[in-house]
């Protein structure tokens, strides 16, 4: 055995160890909400009607702007646009979209050349990015091209003269925001002058409109486009007349309204919550009474529906959004990679490469390289100011790195043919020719260790790469590895982390599909290795749709692709949830996807392998088309910071500091409070300190009639984010307090 592959079974084994020793944290995603997630959408399936769309008023007609919302609703829930069809017409909600694009976004006589509504294109977009379908050719129109003509450059705004209804092409907040959402959904840049006149039409109190959906929908605008973090004068503002709007309730209604929450108020401020970082939304919101979600919640009907006294569709459907927990601007598979390659892209070296387990090498730069090029993106492209290229980089050094082993060969190859590179002359060496004349053994008939599944692997994808002519041996051999559940391990060791499993799987099924092996077809290799494959993706899929982590989950995408299989499809899908949809729920809304949940740190690899998965390629893969130069979208905020939420501190036999907090996923922040007598004298720790889900609570041992100080001092390496400032470490004095001022709250 080489030492790498040694390094690849205690890496593996040290990786179940820290699983098992972070199980505590959870997944960002809400989970305690999902009763009432399922019982709205099966409310909202009541409501479909045979066109696909959805009744939003329960007048029997269906509405293209309550079936937009709730196409975005349902893919914010993790199920795919095909979960909910009708059961006679078999028609989804987006074919209904298709079929009333040109109608509902365009004022008569309804025809693509007629004069566009904003807000309706807007909120469309962000509908066909959500669905994942292509927002240049949706319903006979390029919405995104129409979208971009109404630009005013000037001015910043998206407008027109369109008239008809209720509705005009006039610029307004609403509709601007709804342009800006539609654009960050589709992972598409927002024009600066975009973003300043949004921002001016912002009110001295801090609303937009004084209109609680309209001021909820603008912060979630402006944050999901990158360029306004959630620390920006705009947004505190915003947020600062949130809190002053809340009702007893923890939720928030229109002046219109009676009822104790408004639904749809109240689910489009939870999206700007957690926009905003207050993930979860509950304990760093929470009022006398209640929180925003508990709001939401005492609003669900017996038939599931969500809403105060005009409880229907389009209330319903806005709540689900809210009780969500994920951003309507991070929905579609092309935002994520963007996000995803902009996040990949600020962890390059200044020599070109990525960093692996032990440091920068070829093997994690390949795998960073193909991901770039899964995107379209030229890899010579990427670089830091003033450094080298990824591909500078694989060409510098990718002849030390393939004479490491066969699949080290077959991997760098294969990223510089998907770079549109010669993996014939990388700086001078031709790795074609090393895998088949040194790497390939003859009287074995195999790459490397023929008991290796990476080692065929990945010499076979090099050389279709390079179409080159597949040994029929090394073929068998890989065929051969198969087990008898139908799926791969990485060699025929005994070791016990070295059994069957998606990632092997997904990988084999790629080479042998590349080499020619196809179900049902006359070959060498037994018609049933495919199916037996498929079979045992399909038999350990879990009820999420995915298999168990990104990188088995990416992998066993691409080897199900490559066999023909269609994952949008219902017939891959667990209660809606594909494996598209299992793979997303691995990363984090900057960017990074994770490995597994219960180890919640940014992973490198789980975020290369994931992003050519979730771009829907699969190996190898050479484009068409000249690679584009790459330029990264705004970076989206990073939910491992801590942020601070208003926090109080109540006295008793004992002084109670509670600091809710929102975000901080990888759950590195922390609290420290001291306190001392009077203004001077020693500082000492409280040590009795807690943390549970959103909140710190820390017990200050102090005597009650003494005037004391106390001193909060928040650490988070990612950042602790308070009122307007970000950094890795705040300090907070409150000094010569006596139990007269108690209790108190501090709002940052």
């Amino acid at each position: 055995m080489r030492i790498h592959e040694k390094l690849l079974g205690v890496t593996i084994a040290l990786l179940l160890l820290l699983m098992v020793g972070l199980a505590v944290i959870a997944v960002p995603a809400s989970q305690a909400n999902s009763g009432a997630i399922d019982q709205a959408l099966s409310y909202l399936q009541t409501q479909q009607l045979p066109s696909g769309g959805i009744d939003s008023f329960e007048m029997g007609i269906a509405d293209p702007a309550g079936t937009a919302k709730a196409v975005i609703a349902i893919a914010a829930t993790g199920r795919s646009a095909e979960w909910a069809v009708h059961p006679t017409s078999g028609l989804s909600m987006i074919d209904f979209l298709a079929a009333e694009a040109i109608a509902y976004t365009h004022e008569a006589p309804h025809t693509d050349s007629a004069h566009l509504f904003p807000m309706q294109a807007g909120t469309l977009l962000a509908a066909v990015a959500a669905a994942n379908a292509d927002p240049t050719d949706f319903g006979g129109i390029d919405l995104l091209g129409q979208i971009n003509e109404i630009y005013i450059a000037e001015t910043g705004a998206y407008s027109t003269t369109a008239a008809g209804g209720w509705f005009t092409g006039e610029a307004t907040a609403l509709s601007q925001a709804w342009v800006i959402l539609g654009l960050s959904a589709a992972g598409q840049p927002v024009p600066a002058a975009a973003i300043d006149w949004l921002i001016d039409q912002q009110d001295e109190a801090g609303s937009w409109a004084s209109d609680p959906d309209t001021t909820g929908l603008a912060i979630n605008a402006l944050i999901g486009s990158g360029t306004v973090p959630p620390t920006h004068r705009a947004i505190r503002s915003a947020l600062a007349w949130l809190r002053s709007e809340q009702l007893a309730s923890g939720g928030w209604r229109p002046t219109w309204d009676s009822d104790p929450a408004n639904a749809n108020s109240t689910g489009m401020i939870l999206q700007a919550l957690i926009a905003a970082g207050y993930t979860p939304p509950t304990t760093s919101w929470a009022t006398a009474d209640g929180d925003p979600v508990q709001a939401l919640l005492a609003l669900q009907q017996a038939d599931g529906r969500i809403g105060g006294t005009y409880a229907n569709a389009f209330s319903t459907v806005d709540a689900v959004l809210g009780l969500s927990d994920q951003p309507a601007y991070l929905l579609s598979r092309w935002a994520r990679a963007q996000h995803g390659l902009g996040w990949v892209s600020r962890q390059q070296n200044e020599d070109g490469s990525w960093s692996g387990f032990a440091g920068p090498d070829v093997g994690s730069t390949s795998d960073a390289v193909l991901a770039f090029a899964a995107a379209g993106y030229d890899p010579d492209t990427v670089r830091l100011p003033g450094g080298a290229s990824a591909l500078e980089y694989l060409f510098s050094n990718a002849a030390s790195y393939a004479m490491q082993s066969s699949d080290s060969a077959g991997k760098v190859a294969l990223a510089l043919a998907a770079s549109g590179a010669n993996p014939r002359d990388a700086d001078g060496s031709d790795l074609i020719d090393l895998l088949l004349n040194t790497w390939y053994d003859v009287e074995i008939g195999a790459f490397g260790v023929i008991t290796n599944t990476y080692h065929q692997s990945f010499a076979i994808l090099a050389l279709v790469a390079a179409e080159e002519q597949i040994p029929v041996s090394a073929t068998l051999a890989l065929a051969g590895l198969q087990q008898a559940d139908g799926g791969w391990k990485y060699d025929l060791g005994d070791s016990v982390w070295n059994v069957t499993d998606a990632t092997h799987t997904g990988l084999a099924l790629q080479a042998l599909i590349a080499a020619g092996v196809a179900s049902g077809d006359p070959g060498i290799v037994p018609d049933t290795v495919i199916e037996d494959a498929i079979a045992f993706l399909r038999n350990t899929q879990g009820t999420d749709g995915g298999w168990e982590g990104a990188n088995a989950t990416a992998y066993a995408i691409q080897g199900l692709l490559a066999a023909g299989e269609d994952l949008d499809s219902n017939d891959w899908a667990i209660d809606g949830r594909t494996p598209f949809t299992a793979l997303a729920a691995y990363q984090k809304t900057d960017g990074p996807m994770v490995w597994q949940w219960s180890w919640p740190v940014d992973n490198g690899l789980a975020t290369w392998q994931g992003l050519q998965a979730l771009l829907g390629l699969y190996f190898p893969y050479v484009h068409a088309e000249p690679l584009r130069p790459f330029e990264a979208l705004p970076a989206l905020p990073d939910p491992d910071r801590l942020v601070v939420s208003k926090f109080s501190i109540e006295y008793g036999s004992v002084l109670t500091v509670t600091v809710p907090f929102g975000s901080d996923l990888n759950g590195d922040g922390s609290l420290a409070v001291s306190y001392r007598s009077g203004r001077g004298g020693e500082w000492s720790t409280a040590e009795d300190t807690s943390r549970k889900a959103g909140q710190f609570t820390v017990v200050v041992p102090l005597a009650a009639s003494e005037g004391y100080s106390l001193r909060l001092t928040l650490t988070d390496p990612d950042g602790v984010q308070v009122g307007s400032t970000l950094r890795e470490t705040v300090q907070m004095d409150l000094a010569s307090m006596t139990r007269l001022y108690f209790p108190l709250v501090f709002n940052p």
